[in-house]
């Protein structure tokens, strides 16, 4: 569409079709059809955000049923950080981003962007928060991790720009960059709380701003507004003296003056969600929609129905100025015109070949290439061992949930390992009993600690090692054995609180392509060819730019 069919497209709208534009729904699967049915009738939404294990027949029947009240399109969005696996049932996981930093290959990752769009427009999805454009400057962050592509800005924008221009391309999909104005610095939790980018104006100009400008140049459709403070942007009055710096989700500095002033972004800014505690305790829950919209975002994530109420309210009393209403609104129009939701939108979906081998093989390819050998002390890698030899997997996890689900997804390195000739077995190393495993290490020629903590089974507040999953170094047991390999398909630094290991690989990425670079590694098939895209002081140096 031109400006000019823009422009009269926002003329032909009421106030109740704008403030709708304005809303980005989640969808969980307790929805009922009629629940959502008077929510849309009542509301209008702009957008609708669908999870984990969503089927692309719950997304068209919703997406169908939203339309119904709109005045134009809806955009439908989901977080794709790791391919279409992310959202779509049934569909292929890739390894994390950090994997991306630590393979180094641009033309890769483009590729990879295509695929991902691909499969996911294919199946009704239009709009990718992803990727994550954050930079993991703090090991003990508990958010960003293996989410975030490197500690190192110039990695960061590179990868990044490779991932949104191939999942950006033939408008298949627009990407968000996210968290604004940047995470990794604190290691506290905007889920918990607001967290801060205590970075001077200086620095932060040279590090995250250097990144965003880098994604501008690539035309990424939207930024995602983290619950992050900036209180080097601020005004020095407006920070509270008892509870700090306004959230980037509630600051007219942050979104009007930093991000769209002199960063110059012309594309949607879209909210966090905003249930989180991080913006959710700052103000009133009939102030959070209006103070978002009213300092500069343009759609919220997670509103609830009485927002639309609120929001309402705001317009007609002149609070949300018509200026601002319709820069918000035509800032959603523009980019649902990127993403070509105004054409014919099934004729366009249904011109799309999707290639899920080629997706499968370009993941196989990233994990090959993502795999780092941090310490070989003992020489242990490659591994030589004659077939019959035994190996053991100790899965080390948080308790509960998880441990079971991790248990069954590490069976791809059990089934690995006895498709070449080995005996392999498992077991959980959560609350090990660290006497019966003394007794029981003589038994294997090889010990493999396989380490899945990460960002996305968490504690929350922290991925450090803790009670439930140190005992199987109690004594010094599980250093005892000749030939220990520790493996984290998760956490980058679990060196710094497991210093004692002589043999230490990152894998960065718990999938099933991971683990079987992984043992292609551990048994010289293979070199370890990943780059460190990160550096943890004192044990190992960034290896990327």
């Amino acid at each position: 569409m031109t400006a000019e069919q823009i422009e009269k497209l926002l003329e032909g709208m009421s106030d109740e079709d704008l403030c709708g534009q304005l809303l980005n729904y989640s969808i969980p699967a307790s929805k009922t059809v009629e629940e959502l049915d008077e929510m849309f009738r009542t509301t209008r939404p702009g957008g609708l955000f669908f999870g984990w294990n969503t089927t692309p027949e719950r997304i068209r029947e919703v997406t169908a049923l939203a339309e119904k009240y709109a005045k134009v399109p809806v955009i439908v969005s989901a977080d794709i950080e790791n391919g279409p696996g992310c959202c779509l049932a049934s569909e292929l996981f890739l390894p994390q981003m950090m994997s991306l930093g630590a393979a180094d290959d641009e033309a890769l990752v483009e590729k990879l962007g295509v695929y991902t769009a691909e499969i996911c427009r294919k199946n009704g999805i239009h709009w990718s928060f992803a990727p994550v454009v954050d930079i993991n400057y703090n090991r003990d962050n508990p958010v960003t991790n293996i989410r975030a592509i490197s500690d190192s800005p110039k990695q960061v924008a590179k990868i990044a720009r490779a991932f949104v221009r191939g999942m950006q391309t033939n408008g298949m999909m627009v990407a968000g960059c996210k968290h604004f104005p940047g995470d990794g610095i604190d290691d506290r939790n905007q889920h918990f709380c607001t967290t801060v980018n205590s970075l001077s104006k200086e620095e932060w100009m040279e590090t995250y701003g250097y990144v965003y400008r880098e994604m501008f140049k690539e035309n990424t459709s939207s930024v995602m507004i983290g619950h992050i403070a900036f209180p080097a942007n601020e005004d020095p009055k407006d920070i509270d003296p008892m509870l700090g710096a306004l959230p980037g989700t509630l600051s007219y500095a942050t979104m009007t003056k930093l991000l769209k002033g002199e960063l110059g972004y012309k594309g949607c800014l879209v909210s966090d969600a905003m249930s989180m505690v991080g913006t959710s305790v700052v103000c009133p829950p009939d102030r959070l929609s209006i103070e978002f919209i009213k300092n500069g975002g343009d759609m919220l994530l997670f509103p609830l129905p009485r927002d639309y109420g609120y929001l309402m309210g705001a317009i007609k009393s002149g609070e949300i100025t018509r200026e601002r209403l319709l820069d918000a609104v035509r800032r959603i129009l523009v980019m649902k015109d990127k993403a070509r939701l105004f054409e014919d939108r099934e004729a366009f979906a249904a011109s799309i070949t999707t290639h899920q081998k080629e997706l499968e093989e370009a993941a196989n390819e990233l994990a090959d290439k993502s795999i780092t050998l941090i310490r070989n002390g003992q020489n242990i890698i490659p591994l030589s061992l004659p077939k019959g030899s035994k190996f053991l997997v100790i899965n080390m996890q948080r308790p509960g949930e998880f441990v079971m689900k991790y248990m069954n997804e590490a069976d791809v390195l059990q089934k690995e390992l006895e498709a070449r000739g080995y005996v392999c077995d498992m077991m959980s190393g959560v609350h090990v009993n660290h006497n019966s495993l003394e007794k029981k290490m003589p038994e294997y020629d090889c010990i493999i600690f396989a380490c899945r903590i990460n960002p996305m089974t968490y504690l929350g507040g922290t991925n450090r090692i803790n009670w439930d999953n140190i005992m199987s170094f109690w004594r010094g047991v599980g250093v005892a054995h000749p030939r220990v390999v520790f493996v984290s398909f998760g956490d980058p630094y679990k060196l710094y609180e497991l210093s004692f290991l002589r043999t230490y690989v990152n894998a960065y990425s718990a999938d099933p392509a991971t683990m079987r670079a992984f043992v292609k590694v551990l048994l010289g098939e293979m070199p370890a060819m990943g780059k460190s895209p990160v550096a943890l002081k004192g044990f190992f140096e960034r290896e990327t730019d």
